[in-house]
């Protein structure tokens, strides 16, 4: 099995600080990861090759920064990595991010099944995997919380309403979601040597593209949480089935119940 895998460097939001005054994220120096679900498409593609053999190679695209996820990528046990970077990438619309990734897949070559995070930490925009087998022309299955590839593949996938089983040749394109595995963490060896095994990086002029978007993102503010400050007495027994019938009528007034 010859396996490429879509990995992003997201902002960890979970470390990101917000601008008191205008709401809006504080993204100059703010820490980057591999993305959550993309982490959980690499380790499901490392369980399948330690299964079957085979190569698991990632392809990641975005702003120079990029590269430092390269680090993680091997640490996990990647085979090779293929970065894409340039400075307007930051602001890449997921059109132009699956024309990229579709481009350096064929750059590689040959390849049995492509795995993807659903969405990433920081845009989730969940369509690039789909954008990608579109592109490629393969079958897409979407939101995988299970799989397995022996000779074909089944995937089963969660689309809300229910969790669906399907069957499928390969080449194929699937993208999972964070119910799939959990990811596992690297050795201090496995670290040490994956900072010093070589990628390959390309640019855009290498794949013969032009960053032309058409996706603006005008503005990103966090929502503001306003308190409703409603009191309920019931210090006395006496008062306490009114509070409890003042508690119902609030929660009703804002649709709650």
């Amino acid at each position: 099995m010859d396996i490429i895998v879509c990995i992003k460097q997201s902002y960890d939001v979970q470390q990101l600080k917000f601008d008191p005054k205008t709401g809006e994220p504080m993204l100059a120096g703010a820490p980057r990861k591999m993305s959550d679900m993309d982490r959980r498409a690499l380790e499901e593609a490392l369980k399948i090759k330690e299964n079957l053999g085979g190569t698991v190679k990632t392809v990641t695209v975005g702003p120079p920064e990029s590269r430092d996820v390269v680090k993680e990528i091997y640490a996990m046990g990647a085979d090779e990595a293929f970065v894409v970077t340039d400075l307007k990438l930051d602001k890449a619309d997921p059109d132009l991010t699956a024309k990229i990734i579709v481009e350096t897949i064929k750059k590689i070559g040959n390849f049995d099944l492509i795995l993807a995070g659903a969405a990433s930490t920081d845009d989730y925009s969940w369509q690039i995997p789909a954008k990608v087998a579109a592109l490629l022309d393969l079958p897409f299955f979407p939101n995988a919380v299970s799989m397995t590839v022996d000779g074909g593949l089944v995937v089963e996938s969660d689309l809300g309403d229910a969790i669906y089983k399907y069957k499928a040749p390969l080449p194929s394109v699937v993208s999972v979601s964070l119910e799939i595995n959990e990811p596992r963490i690297p050795t201090l060896s496995a670290i040490l040597k994956a900072s010093r095994k070589q990628f390959t990086d390309f640019y855009l002029q290498d794949l013969g593209l032009e960053v032309v978007t058409e996706l603006e993102v005008r503005k990103v503010v966090m929502p503001k949480v306003e308190r409703k400050n409603v009191v309920v007495e019931a210090t006395d027994p006496s008062k306490m089935e009114d509070g409890i019938k003042k508690i119902l009528d609030e929660l009703r007034k804002e649709n709650v119940i």
